[in-house]
């Protein structure tokens, strides 16, 4: 199980309370009224919901045990990792030539929205953990409670104060974006995502250096580099990907092969101490006598159903 609020970044921590704060003492100063609109919001969230749901279903591919199954058993695997009440319904769209995905909640529901051709970017390429890393980011502000109705509403007032509801915008960006590293289960993957969706191009993206990228924040000026950042609901790409070039670095992915292999031995082991004399064969042993599966190239676990390994693109 993953531990979200540990991957939550540190100016989110504090921007959250600061518009926490705010909301708190406007709503407290408006009790008298404030209540009175739980009741339009309720319906209006409905209306929206319903509306939604009328256009979605009709005009995307929801992602299903019939529709894109293994797409669908990765969302599966990440909202338990996650530990989200229920699996968000995902849909898949055309984005008329954008590349784009959307976390969506309702009261009626909770959505993640995938451009096809976004999907296609990291599919045609085999590049199956950076897709995990897209759709982890967009899980993630599900699980952070970034687009939570009531949250949102609390955090309304502090809207009012120049500029903090961007900056708030931008750091769930970024502890989003920690998340889907810690999904992807692979940090250059992670940045390669961000850089693809970036240059937004099959043929290219193969060929990009990210550090050459992240060199280009020198060129940014300064003082109109700040101004664009505070008109900005996420960082710059630049940012971004340095921003989880230095998580990586500082703080070990929690979710290595060999931490989970090791983790499912151990678990074993301290199993057969009370009921059987202890069990040293291998990992590989241990993981059929669990009815697990790997990969035979990374180690990674994968699913029965799976074709391919989502860690580094095997064919299983």
């Amino acid at each position: 199980m993953l531990d979200v609020s540990s991957l939550r970044h540190e100016k989110e921590r504090i921007y959250l309370i600061i518009c926490m704060l705010i909301g708190g003492i406007v709503w407290f100063a408006l009790i008298w009224v404030a209540w009175l609109l739980v009741i339009p919001v309720v319906i209006i969230s409905w209306l929206f919901g319903q509306y939604f749901k009328a256009y979605i279903y009709g005009n995307a591919i929801r992602v299903s045990q019939e529709q894109f199954k293994e797409i669908h058993e990765v969302v599966k695997e990440m909202t338990r990792e996650l530990n989200i009440a229920g699996i968000p319904d995902v849909f898949i769209l055309s984005g008329q030539g954008n590349l784009n995905s959307l976390a969506v909640n309702f009261l009626s529901g909770r959505y993640i929205l995938l451009y096809g051709e976004l999907v296609d970017l990291s599919l045609k390429r085999d590049a199956h953990a950076e897709l995990r890393m897209i759709i982890g980011h967009e899980l993630a502000h599900h699980a952070l409670g970034h687009v939570n109705l009531w949250r949102n509403l609390l955090l309304l007032p502090s809207k009012i104060i120049p500029f903090l509801g961007g900056a708030y915008s931008r750091a769930c960006e970024l502890s989003a974006d920690r998340v889907g590293m810690a999904l992807a289960r692979d940090g250059e993957a992670a940045r390669k995502a961000l850089l693809a969706l970036t240059v937004g191009s099959e043929a290219l993206a193969a060929e990009l250096d990210t550090e050459a990228f992240i060199a280009q924040e020198k060129y940014i000026p300064p003082v109109m580099g700040f101004i664009y950042e505070l008109y900005s609901s996420h960082p710059r790409m630049s940012v971004r990907i340095s921003e989880l070039k230095k998580y990586e670095k500082n703080i070990p992915l929690l979710f290595r092969s060999s931490m989970i292999i090791n983790a499912s031995s151990t678990k074993v082991a301290e199993t057969c101490e009370k009921t059987a004399p202890v069990i040293t064969e291998p990992a590989e042993e241990i993981a059929v006598a669990l009815q697990q599966r790997y990969c035979s190239s990374c180690g990674q676990k994968v699913l029965d159903s799976d074709r391919f390994c989502y860690n580094c693109g095997h064919k299983l």
